[in-house]
């Protein structure tokens, strides 16, 4: 029986913004429930380490990365007041690109799945932060996989209740990432219309589905049966899923009435895929969700998804 891999290292806890939605009790509360759980037991660890110049170099812009690491000493925002500076940002933020590269490295090398909690920072674009997000982990990770391991059919998957738009964006000519991304319509960053499908040799292969408000599991599902005709049409060797769990009911900044049920049903169906198609390869990011008691309920319920279905 395979195993199922955790990132759980305190290092991650780096990346927490003071006063802010965004900040380490996250990770905390999570580490907390499976030690509670017991469920740490049955998983393995993976430890974070700081990503290398040269792998941030895989998507972002040299002269970004020089930005980020001179303005943690000057103070103030790196963007236009989303993502506050503090004592470390750059070190942290090269954490949670780290932990998602040995992921990564781990899902390849024993053809598996793996649970980053801290990543899915999918705001962030190759030359500026946005959103929380100071580096993309998402799209340094699939140009990774693509220089690394050559992997070049991706399945990119996003449901947290903000549009994937630094990822989105980055790929959208890109034939061989497929994206489904559902989100909440018209909040930050205000962008992913359903009729954003991709760009030139592209078209068809991206899918936005924009949830009006307060959204129900039940029209979820309604959603995820168009989704599912159009993964039955794609064969991919990796699938990346973004858990954000803003998308659930009473999230402080979003206004959906989602349930943990969306996250089980999506992780399953993604689990199936990567059984079938991709060797098993799959790595989860926590992206948002900023009300503790929905984070326990949902990532919680994917690691148990991961681990039922191995």
């Amino acid at each position: 029986m395979k195993k199922i891999y955790v990132a759980l290292d305190d290092l991650l806890s780096l990346y927490s913004f003071p006063d802010h939605p965004f900040n380490n009790q996250r990770y905390f509360a999570f580490k907390d429930t499976l030690e509670k759980k017991k469920l740490i037991d049955l998983l393995g660890i993976i430890e974070a380490r700081e990503a290398e110049i040269e792998e941030l170099l895989l998507f972002h812009a040299k002269e970004y990365i020089e930005f980020v690491e001179r303005k943690e000493k000057e103070g103030g925002y790196l963007d236009y007041g989303d993502t506050p500076i503090y004592k470390e940002i750059f070190k942290a933020s090269k954490v949670v690109v780290g932990a998602t590269l040995n992921c990564i490295d781990k899902a390849i090398e024993e053809n598996t799945k793996v649970f980053n909690p801290v990543g899915g920072l999918h705001h962030a674009f190759r030359d500026r932060a946005s959103g929380f997000c100071v580096f993309n982990d998402i799209c340094v990770g699939i140009n990774y996989l693509r220089e690394k391991y050559k992997i070049k059919k991706i399945l990119y998957f996003d449901i947290d209740a903000h549009h994937g738009d630094g990822v989105y964006y980055s790929f959208s000519e890109d034939p061989h990432l497929y994206i489904v991304d559902t989100h909440q319509r018209g909040i930050f960053p205000g962008t992913g219309d359903r009729s954003e499908k991709g760009r030139g040799k592209a078209y068809g292969t991206k899918i936005n589905i924009d949830l009006g408000y307060g959204a129900t599991d039940e029209e979820y599902f309604e959603e995820l049966e168009d989704i599912e005709d159009f993964l039955g049409d794609i064969k991919v060797e990796f699938i990346l899923l973004q858990a954000g769990c803003d998308s659930l009911s009473g999230d402080p900044i979003t206004l959906l009435n989602l349930t943990e049920n969306v996250h089980r049903k999506v992780t399953k169906i993604l689990i199936e895929i990567a059984n079938q198609q991709a060797n098993g390869r799959m790595v989860v990011l926590g992206g948002g969700g900023y009300l503790i008691s929905n984070i326990k309920r949902a990532w919680i319920t994917i690691i148990e998804e991961l681990l039922k279905n191995r």
